[in-house]
């Protein structure tokens, strides 16, 4: 991916954790919380948060967004409790590991009242995948604010297959940057999304083809959320944002996170290691969760992913 950085405009050190991590180094610091904003009024956040839940991956409460069947390679749409004033930003969560072949989600349709996504297989699988839990967040475009008054952005922009995308904040983020990627267009393939050089005014991304020396042709458009690393609420709602010691490699880690009702999980991983690979989960409880980096084997990798990366985590109480 050694093609120069195209810049495209937003539409619209090892903390310590001794309750964070298990089974890795600890990390030396408490992930930090950006000082907040005072303000006198503060603009409600039409947040959603839901999940298409498959029984197999765990015991899950029944919330009003709850999809249960869960989700696999056939569309699936997913109504919104209430109508967004203009199409939303559509963040999908990081995929259970109830099917084994390499998966990533896609937003295919998106309107203010709905979203359809499903599972993508890269074409060196048979495309059909059994059903999995996939969480998915549903926020407008824009600078919000939590209930503390700690500023984040939701946004999206176009990336160009074939190397890196830089993409720039509306507005600097205070604190360590926490950026969950997805893709909001109807790709038609495989298009998984890595993350480098995260900083207070923007990051780089990745569309990753499945294959060694392939790359995806075209643009997509990217939705994401950059929110400072701590705690809080959004419109009511419990977040966990963190951002994992680099350790992620193709073996399972244990992560906590204080308890949440309903937990929902999103994450973006960096691209320390050059095969293409992404996150799979497992053993989601209230207060813990696994992950491991998966690689398209029968693509051309070993699923023996060659770096260590770090995991840009963000919980939704459900």
């Amino acid at each position: 991916y050694g093609s120069p950085l195209e810049e495209v405009p937003v539409c619209m050190e090892e903390p310590e954790c001794p309750e964070w991590c298990e089974g890795s180094e600890q990390p030396t610091a408490a992930p930090t919380t950006a000082a907040p904003t005072t303000t006198t009024t503060r603009a409600a956040v039409h947040l959603e948060v839901g999940q298409y839940t498959d029984s197999r991956s765990g015991t899950f409460e029944k919330t009003k967004e709850f999809n249960e069947g869960g989700i696999t390679h056939a569309p699936k749409t997913q109504t919104f409790s209430k109508s967004f004033s203009q199409k939303p930003v559509v963040l999908a969560g990081v995929v259970t590991m109830d099917g084994g072949h390499p998966v990533v989600p896609s937003v295919e349709e998106l309107t203010a009242t709905s979203a359809t996504m499903r599972l993508y297989e890269p074409d060196c699988y048979d495309d059909w995948h059994t059903t999995e839990t996939l969480a998915w967040t549903a926020m407008e475009a824009g600078i919000h604010e939590t209930d503390a008054g700690v500023k984040f952005e939701i946004g999206s922009a176009l990336a160009s297959g074939g190397g890196w995308s830089s993409i720039k904040f509306s507005a600097p983020i205070e604190g360590d940057v926490v950026v969950v990627p997805t893709v909001q267009s109807k790709t038609g393939e495989w298009t998984n999304l890595r993350i480098q050089k995260i900083t207070s005014t923007g990051f780089e991304v990745l569309l990753e083809a499945a294959k060694p020396n392939e790359h995806i042709q075209g643009s997509e458009t990217v939705g994401f959320i950059a929110i400072p690393a701590g705690d809080g609420t959004i419109a009511g709602r419990k977040y966990h944002a963190r951002l994992t010691p680099t350790e992620m490699t193709e073996s399972w880690r244990t992560y906590s996170f204080p308890a949440t009702s309903n937990p929902r999980v999103f994450a973006g991983m960096t691209h320390n290691g050059g095969n293409t690979a992404n996150l799979r989960m497992k053993g989601l409880t209230g207060s813990s969760l696994q992950f491991r980096v998966h690689e398209p084997k029968k693509c051309g990798w070993d699923d023996k992913h060659p770096g260590k990366e770090q995991v840009h985590l963000l919980v939704l109480e459900g």
